[in-house]
């Protein structure tokens, strides 16, 4: 299954943001591929949009890659089941 995520910064601070095993595909505003990534990228006031094939099951971490953030609640479990 492929899911579509969209991430919207309404910060004022950077936030690389990190799902574990597996990839996503950045699209442009129009829903074309543009990349494939491991971290997306989150510059202040952005909205980005992205696509995982959540074929690896198990329990992941889904967080923001600064410590501090992560400290403070940016980090998530995902779980893919069968």
């Amino acid at each position: 299954e492929r899911l579509r995520i969209v991430l919207v910064n309404d910060t004022m601070m950077q936030h690389p943001i990190h799902l574990h095993g597996m990839w996503s595909d950045l699209e442009d505003a129009h829903g074309n591929f543009q990349v494939r990534k491991h971290t997306i990228d989150m510059p202040p006031g952005t909205r980005r949009t992205y696509r995982v094939r959540a074929d690896a099951l198990g329990r992941w971490a889904y967080h923001c890659h600064l410590l501090y953030h992560m400290e403070a609640g940016m980090m998530r479990e995902v779980r893919v089941e069968a």
